[in-house]
């Protein structure tokens, strides 16, 4: 039996699990062609959500368009230029659009292996503001004849790129007049996504429906699992998968990957006990360890203490007097400029009032090392 558990990647269908609440939201929302803005922590599963949606609503289709590590406004048309290609994959209409988009110089090429048109746009074509209205009069003229939601994800990214005001309020003054499409933004910074729907200084404001895409309750995840583990003739112990949970800190793409690794280690027949963890994440370590020492290497001492002691401590109490102290004879504020380094380079975020590893095994790695 090839390995059940699946992550890093949408899953649909047979591989979804729950969250038949959040599902019939969203779909109500989106046959009413409502806007929504969903949060959620990264790899809890927001995006299989919103994909899986879609699949059960009949006669609906996706324009997807992911805006992690976004830095520009022609980056921005370019990546929404090319999920409408793959929407309206049809060589006829892909003509007709370079057609209407000359003065990007397109040019059209197949994928050899799916036969799909492909469109790549001239690098030395620089796209600018007003360009993401022209692109969204194309998104509301294919609405005429196709059913579809249009989904943003990492959409908290748009802060990051030039003009991010101007493009913001671009995007809505267009958005707000497409009364027959539903828009998602999908985002898993909600510190960043609240500057964009909730501050009233912010285009955005209060122009979509917030939903909140939290940790699957153990109860229900941890029933998904312990039937996946059976069909391979496995048996997980409830004290194992506590154990999961806690490492993978509740989120459902890291508590799939190290359940993916502790299957890699058991055979059919065996019991998944918690002796089987420290198999399992040594192969985790041995197949990411690279990326952990790259990060490393883009430390200094102090930032490698400061976060040596958050995996050790936690990270509720980054900035109290018992942390500093644990990390030396720091002041807070070398602490914090310490802290937000790492939250810029990925390697931590903030969630509430807790500062967390993006990458928990990244954590367990650093542990037993005592660095």
């Amino acid at each position: 039996i090839m390995n059940p558990f699946k992550y890093g990647s949408i899953v649909l269908g047979k591989d979804f699990c729950g969250r038949e609440g959040l599902l019939k939201q969203i779909s109500n929302h989106i046959k009413a062609s409502q806007n929504i803005a969903v949060f959620g922590e990264r790899r809890v599963g927001k995006s299989s959500l919103v994909y899986e949606v879609v699949r059960r609503l009949r006669g609906t289709d996706l324009l997807y368009m992911d805006l992690l590590g976004i830095k520009s406004v022609d980056a921005l048309c370019k990546r929404m230029l090319r999920a409408i290609v793959t929407l309206e994959n049809k060589v006829s209409w892909v003509t007709r659009m370079v057609k209407t988009l000359s003065h990007l110089r397109p040019t059209i090429t197949t994928d050899p292996v799916t036969s799909m048109p492909i469109v790549s746009f001239d690098a030395s074509v620089e796209l600018k503001a007003d360009s993401i209205q022209e692109v969204l009069d194309l998104i509301e003229s294919i609405s005429k004849k196709k059913c579809f939601a249009v989904v943003f994800d990492e959409f908290q990214d748009i802060l990051k790129i030039n003009d991010a005001d101007e493009s913001i309020a671009l995007l809505r003054s267009k958005i707000q007049f497409h009364s027959n499409i539903a828009y998602v933004f999908v985002g898993s910074m909600r510190h960043k996504m609240d500057e964009i729907f909730t501050s009233p200084n912010s285009a955005f404001f209060k122009s979509a429906i917030p939903l909140t895409v939290d940790p699957m309750p153990y109860e229900e995840f941890s029933k998904f699992l312990v039937k996946k583990f059976e069909r391979g003739g496995r048996k997980v112990f409830g004290e194992t998968l506590k154990q999961v949970f806690e490492i993978a800190n509740n989120i459902t793409g890291d508590i799939q990957q190290l359940c993916e690794a502790l299957w890699e280690v058991t055979s059919e027949g065996d019991a998944v006990s918690s002796d089987k963890l420290k198999a399992a994440l040594e192969l985790i370590f041995a197949r990411e360890q690279k990326s952990y020492e790259t990060f490393v290497s883009l430390l200094t001492d102090f930032q490698l203490k400061c976060l040596t002691a958050l995996a050790k401590e936690g990270g509720r109490r980054v900035y109290s007097m018992d942390f500093v102290k644990a990390v030396g004879h720091h002041s807070s504020a070398s602490v914090n400029r310490a802290i937000t380094r790492m939250i810029n380079i990925n390697l931590l975020f903030q969630s509430g009032k807790e500062i967390r590893f993006v990458n928990p095994f990244f954590k367990a790695w650093l542990l037993p090392r005592g660095r």
